[in-house]
C-alpha cells in the first residue's frame, strides 16, 4: 500500500508539473489597437501602440497574430476577438491580450476590453 501511494503522488506531482509548464508560455498585454489587419489565411493581425517586452519579435510594431489553430484559437473565437478590436480601435480603448510568448507569432488567446 505505500509504494502505491508514492506512485499516486508521483503521478499528481507530474500531472501538476506539466499543466503548470504548458500555461507558462502565455503572458498578458495592455495597450490601444495601432493596426489591424486581415491575412490569407483567414486570420488577422494587431500591431499595437505599446509592445510588449514579452513578445520575442525584435522589431518595432511587434505582430500579434490570430490564426485559427495557433494557440487553441476557434473560428468563433477569432470571429469575436476581430469584431472587439475593430471596436477597441474604432474607439480608442484600451485591450488587455493573453498572447504565447514561446514564438515569434505571439498568436493571441484571448483579449478583452473594460468600459
Amino acid at each position: 500500500m505505500y509504494i502505491g501511494s508514492n506512485m499516486k503522488f508521483f503521478t499528481i506531482f507530474i500531472a501538476l508539473f506539466l499543466s503548470l509548464a504548458v500555461q507558462a508560455d502565455n503572458k498578458w498585454h495592455d495597450s490601444t489597437i495601432k493596426t489591424i489587419y486581415p491575412t490569407a489565411d483567414g486570420g488577422f493581425v494587431l500591431i499595437l501602440d505599446t509592445d510588449s517586452s514579452n513578445c520575442p519579435q525584435t522589431a518595432v510594431g511587434k505582430y500579434h497574430y490570430v490564426t485559427v489553430g495557433d494557440n487553441s484559437m476557434t473560428t468563433e473565437g477569432a470571429n469575436k476577438i476581430y469584431s472587439l478590436a475593430l471596436m477597441a480601435a474604432a474607439t480608442d480603448k484600451v485591450v488587455n491580450i493573453y498572447f504565447n510568448d514561446a514564438t515569434n507569432r505571439c498568436a493571441i488567446n484571448r483579449m478583452h476590453v473594460s468600459f
